[in-house]
């Protein structure tokens, strides 16, 4: 008997070839098997009789074969038609490209088909039923709830299926041997099935309320695990000691009225909140999320002051020298007295420029930071972390090992403008405490959206031309260089068109990642001094660009850019207080009809959270945040948007926390 630790090959039936198909779907052994579950089910327990069946839902029904025959039409199609009936009516049967029926479905024999009428002709038809012909009055899979499986080519759902049913009635033991991971008074709290009878239900089920029970179990049992992980992380992180910070809200007050606009309520909020964490034992943990222009920097900067005046140093990190640049310079707008030393480290700062001897109170740069840590760090107080999930797996985890060290460990703050659904905070996120600046400075206008459908653009070509007078245009592109599998935009191909053939008079310049630090800069100090007038770039202008004069931005190939994505792009333009701005949203012409009605929402929704919640549910979390780089698990069963379940989960793991540390105790 196979077990559950055993390669798939192990089980009847599954040589090499379907052990290298099943690869491909991530089962590798027994268990693997056990635990991949269906994405559907068809339910085939409706049975009727002929004069029951419609053309609004599927159905079951039991015939008799009075005649089948096959043809061919004269467009080439191969045509099975078979005629049935039972005491109540008769109907015509049609199935397409399956001449192999005729040997499987004899006259007289009696058949189980599933499906619902087609009434495109003169009279109804059954088009395309599943079928199964029975065998003593018995039907092995029709007449009952059918799960369905993901598949690859090469193997289909009923094999999958076959070899799970194999599994459950040979070898039960393995269904009996997959341990219990959740205690019984959670079980019980719960109202949640046992593991046990979960996996049974969630193969072989009997009822659609067995379904539901089952997917209740083990989605709960996905999002315990992952609430778990993160509670222990903030449990861990309470054990550890912060910096001694001594707080003078005077000191903070100065700095702020210095500066040439007023703070919003929400800044002045979230500035409270993060010095509140500076009072605790441990080190803070925060995530300050907000729209692009909400003041974020500001934030960042004032936090800055009782750390340098406890006597350590900050560091700010940021995922591209662009940004690194930009926060750089407004730092040093922000801290004019020389009193604070900024020092920027990138890739190209050389050694020779760094030293302990001459302590940097504010070090702000790139991954280089994590490469000079011993040159450049005394006593690091304060870690902040722009766009996190922007750097890569080992980046982060060398952010990790940078913020806890023997001593003391450094307060974390790591701040995006990516809008964050309440689901994902809820999840990926329930290890920190979140900060939201929920308001823009004022006299900041909505950037207006539009998008423009393939017979406008002309037009929207000539509105440009009409404003360049008073805005400069970012034009962006879904890549670097043309592509014939993506058929869409690129930047070069773009940039040679703007400039020769639709605006030869203006001066066109273009951006992306593949230039050197140097030349980004100077293309972006061009833009900044006026002298161009359109920037054909990638996305990598989503962050750190900041153009006052820019109020157009025009996005090529938007059908390929997440709505969080594009809600940041649309954030680089209308800088300034009473600044109109315009967002401009052309498609390819193979654009799906799904992805043109996201864009719809877009164009009308100004709202990031909103605009991201939206994106959440229609295209998935893997979609939106990039899985990998964001850390997204890769649920089987449970939704990411299930803030309900979350909620439960997340509750049940401090429950189940609190009693272990009890235990210890």
């Amino acid at each position: 008997m196979p077990k559950l630790t055993d390669p798939v090959h192990k089980i009847a039936s599954i040589g090499p070839k379907h052990s290298e198909l099943l690869s491909k779907l991530g089962i590798f052994t027994v268990k693997d098997l056990i635990f991949y579950f269906p994405i559907k089910y068809t339910d085939t327990t409706n049975i009727t009789n002929i004069s029951g069946l419609n053309t609004l839902e599927n159905r079951t029904v039991i015939v008799k074969a009075d005649s089948i025959k096959q043809f061919r039409t004269k467009f080439g199609k191969f045509i099975t038609e078979a005629k049935v009936s039972d005491e109540s009516s008769k109907i015509d049967v049609i199935w397409f490209n399956q001449p192999f029926l005729t040997r499987l479905i004899k006259v007289g024999s009696t058949i189980l088909l599933h499906g619902k009428l087609n009434a495109n002709r003169n009279k109804p038809q059954f088009y395309s039923p599943k079928y199964e012909v029975l065998k003593n009055g018995f039907s092995a899979s029709l007449g009952t709830i059918i799960p369905v499986y993901s598949t690859t080519e090469g193997l289909s759902s009923n094999w999958i299926r076959s070899r799970i049913r194999y599994l459950y009635n040979s070898h039960r033991i393995l269904f009996d041997n997959v341990k219990e991971t959740i205690p019984q008074y959670i079980l019980d709290c719960y109202d949640l099935i046992g593991i046990f009878d979960a996996l049974k239900q969630i193969h072989i089920p009997q009822s659609l309320e067995q379904i539901q029970k089952a997917q209740f179990r083990l989605a709960f049992d996905e999002l315990l695990v992952l609430q778990f992980k993160l509670l222990k992380r903030k449990f861990k992180q309470k054990k550890l000691t912060g910096p001694d910070v001594k707080i003078d809200k005077k000191a903070i007050k100065d700095f702020l009225k210095q500066q040439k606009f007023t703070p919003t309520k929400a800044q002045i909020l979230v500035i409270n909140e993060i010095l509140s964490d500076f009072n605790k034992k441990y080190p803070a943990n925060r995530l300050l999320q907000g729209d692009v222009g909400c003041g974020k920097t500001l934030v960042a900067a004032a936090i800055n002051i009782p750390l340098i005046d406890s006597g350590y140093q900050t560091a700010l990190m940021a995922p591209t020298a662009v940004l690194a640049r930009q926060h750089y310079e407004t730092f040093k707008s922000l801290f004019p007295e020389k009193r604070i030393k900024i020092k920027l480290i990138t890739g190209s700062t050389k050694k020779k420029e760094i030293s302990k001897k001459n302590p940097i109170d504010i070090i702000i740069g790139t991954h280089a930071i994590l490469h000079r840590q011993k040159d450049l760090f005394t006593n690091l107080g304060l870690v902040i972390i722009d766009e996190q999930h922007r750097f890569g797996v080992k980046q982060r985890e060398t952010l990790v090992s940078l913020v806890i060290n023997k001593k003391t460990s450094p307060h974390k703050l790591t701040m995006t403008a990516t809008p964050i659904p309440r689901s994902i905070a809820l999840t990926l996120f329930s290890d920190l405490d979140i900060s939201i600046i929920y308001e823009m400075p004022k006299g900041r206008i909505q950037t207006k959206t539009y998008l423009v459908p393939h017979s406008k653009r002309k037009s929207a070509y000539t509105w440009i031309q009409d404003k360049i007078d008073i805005s400069q245009v970012f034009w962006i592109c879904p890549i670097i260089e043309e592509s014939d599998k993506l058929q869409t935009k690129a930047v070069i191909t773009q940039y040679e068109k703007l400039e020769n053939d639709i605006f030869p008079k203006l001066r066109v310049d273009m951006l992306h990642g593949r230039l050197s630090e140097e030349e980004k800069n100077e293309k972006i100090n061009k833009m900044k001094l006026g002298k161009t007038d359109i920037l054909v770039s990638t996305s990598v202008i989503e962050v750190g660009i900041d153009i006052p004069r820019a109020n157009i931005m025009v996005i090529e190939g938007a059908e390929r850019f997440g709505l969080a994505q594009l809600h940041q792009l649309r954030g680089r333009v209308g800088r300034r207080a009473g600044q109109k701005s315009w967002c401009f949203l052309f498609t390819s012409k193979n654009a799906s009809k799904e992805a043109i009605k996201r864009l719809k929402y877009f164009s009308k929704e100004n709202d990031g959270l909103k605009v991201s919640e939206y994106d959440l549910k229609t295209r998935g979390p893997g979609e939106v945040y990039g899985t990998k780089q964001a850390g997204i698990p890769n649920l089987k069963i449970a939704k990411i948007t299930d803030i309900e379940l979350i909620k439960k989960t997340r509750e049940a793991a401090e429950k189940i926390l609190l009693l272990n540390n009890k235990d210890k105790n």
